[in-house]
């Protein structure tokens, strides 16, 4: 059989990684699989599922011949992996992530002496309010989006070996560059967290939780997100961020003025746009 990819270290068995790692193995696009990870409960847990065929708590020992290394922390813990892995990874190999954030990371790795490893950045656009190995599951990709994020410095054969691998696992493939991804993730994705967290902690000051119902729980799904995960999130796209945020909050403060003076067909306009919009959204999407 011809694989993709020989050996994938996935550096955090987590959702992601573990649904990668899932998908892969079942659709025959890689060979063996190695998890690699601080949690020695979760690395041990990802052995017994069949995740991966091996685990090390080192990262190091974890990417020595591996052609595919899947980089799965957070931004700033993402940086000094790569640091420490950059001298033990095999010459040719393709080094990947799949954080939320692109920009501070891609420049941080392309800024290291990367030798001959091939880097590209990358994102899927899937996932759900649960969290580490048990949560994965190999069909988390099929019709969902991954952004891949090239540079200049970016080899185009690597670029097309990772393009293959999520089209393999049922994603879609969108090329953008790092800074628009930011911005775009910004408005679809992390700021609905931000609301989400920020109405339930309202929610909780109030009486009114209790008679809360569908409509509350369907709204704040993601409030259910890792707390730790998204602080680290917010801030490493804190630019682009604030910005979603001003717009936000220049569009709650117009919605604010017409509860004010009891304009009804402003609000209806508004409320009949984004309703609109949303439907044909779910019909593009099939979800309709």
């Amino acid at each position: 059989m011809s694989f993709l990819f020989e050996q994938m270290t996935v550096i955090g068995v987590g959702l992601i990684g573990g649904s990668l790692a899932r998908a892969a193995r079942q659709r025959g696009l890689v060979c063996r699989f190695v998890g690699a990870g601080r949690g020695a409960p979760n690395l041990e847990r990802a052995l017994a599922l069949g995740v991966v065929d091996r685990v090390e708590r080192d990262h190091r020992l974890a990417v020595r011949d591996s052609d595919l290394v899947v980089v799965g922390t957070p931004v700033q813990a993402g940086i000094e992996v790569v640091r420490n892995i950059l001298p033990e990874m095999s010459p040719g190999a393709v080094l990947t992530d799949v954080g939320s954030v692109k920009g501070p990371f891609v420049r941080a790795v392309e800024g290291m002496d990367l030798r001959q490893v091939r880097f590209v950045g990358g994102h899927p656009i899937a996932g759900t309010e649960r969290s580490g190995v048990e949560a994965s599951f190999p069909e988390l990709f099929e019709n969902r989006r991954t952004i891949l994020t090239p540079t200049q410095k970016t080899d185009p054969k690597a670029l097309q070996a990772l393009k293959s691998l999520w089209e393999g696992v049922g994603a879609q493939v969108d090329l953008l560059n790092p800074e628009a991804h930011d911005r775009i993730l910004a408005d679809i994705s992390h700021l609905p967290h931000l609301i989400a967290y920020a109405l339930v902690d309202s929610a909780l000051e109030g009486e009114g939780l209790p008679y809360a119902a569908g409509g509350f729980r369907d709204f704040t799904r993601i409030a259910s997100s890792s707390p730790e995960m998204w602080r680290e999130i917010c801030l490493d796209n804190r630019n682009a961020l604030l910005a979603s945020l001003d717009a936000f909050e220049a569009r709650l403060a117009a919605l604010r003025r017409m509860v004010e003076g009891g304009d009804g067909p402003g609000m209806e306009g508004v409320f009949r746009r984004a309703k609109e919009g949303r439907d044909g959204w779910l019909k593009d999407k099939g979800w309709a």
